[in-house]
């Protein structure tokens, strides 16, 4: 028997409501377990961080379960203020691009096994500007697309409704110079964009930056430096199975620290979500979260 509560954090609008054909499920398991839990739903006017950051008490909880997409994972880890704390994950959200890198097997029943006998591991995080990532943050080209979707009301609803977004803008966005340093290397050029990440893939499946690893203690960077507007497809293609590492306007860096110059001219985005323009100071937290795979 377990002798802590489980906090178990819903999304309901996650995957356009897919937790309700999933979330007795996972209230069977948890019966069959003998698991005593409390469940925490988010809303409009509640968000992740927020309720988690009210009510999560470690004298309580032994273990987070968070059963949502990306932006709730997000917003979950940054109300999270017990490090030490296991975290699962329940990927119901179009996009799940968080969670790819950390976990081998991401459907259902695999992720809900985890919960009583995953493998514990520890896992790094990024911050930027004092908020924390595990996937990344996206830079002019990308940000651009988050701002359109932030301004149209919705969120990433995966690689389809991304990929029209990305058609919409690509032929009309117009590169910019984009000022930035890698620990000890200064970076100034025009770049479609730039995404420093903990993980690997964006925007459903995008594969960016296909190098990254999750305990490494170092930030990945990916620029696409400028192209003519009648390739920008085909690089943007080849992203998704990461064979855009090839082409020749394509450079990887590594770094544990990223400074971006204050610019009016381009926007960024973390984990999906929009956040405006820089000045963005990006770092790694190395071994930061603790997750069962």
């Amino acid at each position: 028997m377990h002798k802590k509560k489980y906090f178990i954090l819903v999304n309901p609008a996650a995957g356009n409501g897919a937790f309700l054909n999933r979330i007795e499920k996972v209230k069977d398991e948890f019966a069959r377990q003998g698991a005593p839990y409390d469940i925490h739903f988010t809303n409009k006017d509640l968000k992740a961080d927020v309720l988690v950051n009210k009510n999560f008490d470690k004298n309580i909880y032994s273990d987070l379960l968070i059963v949502g997409g990306d932006g709730t994972i997000n917003e979950a880890i940054n109300g999270l203020d017990a490090p030490n704390i296991p975290i699962s994950v329940i990927s119901i959200g179009t996009g799940n691009d968080t969670i790819k890198h950390i976990q081998v097997q991401t459907d259902f029943e695999s992720q809900l096994n985890a919960v009583f006998n995953g493998q514990i591991i520890e896992i790094d995080a990024g911050i930027c500007n004092g908020r924390m990532f595990l996937n990344g943050v996206g830079i002019g080209f990308d940000g651009k697309v988050a701002e359109r979707m932030a301004q149209k009301g919705r969120k990433f609803q995966g690689h389809l409704a991304y990929m029209s977004e990305v058609l919409r803008i690509l032929l009309s966005y117009k590169e910019n110079v984009l000022k930035a340093r890698f620990d000890d290397r200064d970076f100034a050029e025009e770049v479609l964009l730039m995404t420093i990440t903990k993980g690997t893939t964006f925007g459903g499946g995008f594969k960016i930056n296909p190098f990254a690893e999750k305990d490494d203690g170092l930030l990945d960077i990916c620029v696409i430096k400028k192209i003519p507007k009648w390739m920008r497809i085909a690089y943007v293609l080849r992203m998704k199975d990461g064979k855009h590492r090839n082409l020749s306007q394509v450079s990887f860096f590594k770094s544990k620290e990223v400074i971006i110059d204050p610019d009016t001219y381009v926007v960024g985005h973390m984990d999906g979500e929009y956040i405006g323009h820089p000045p963005f100071n990006i770092k790694v937290l190395p071994k930061a979260l603790k997750i069962k795979i």
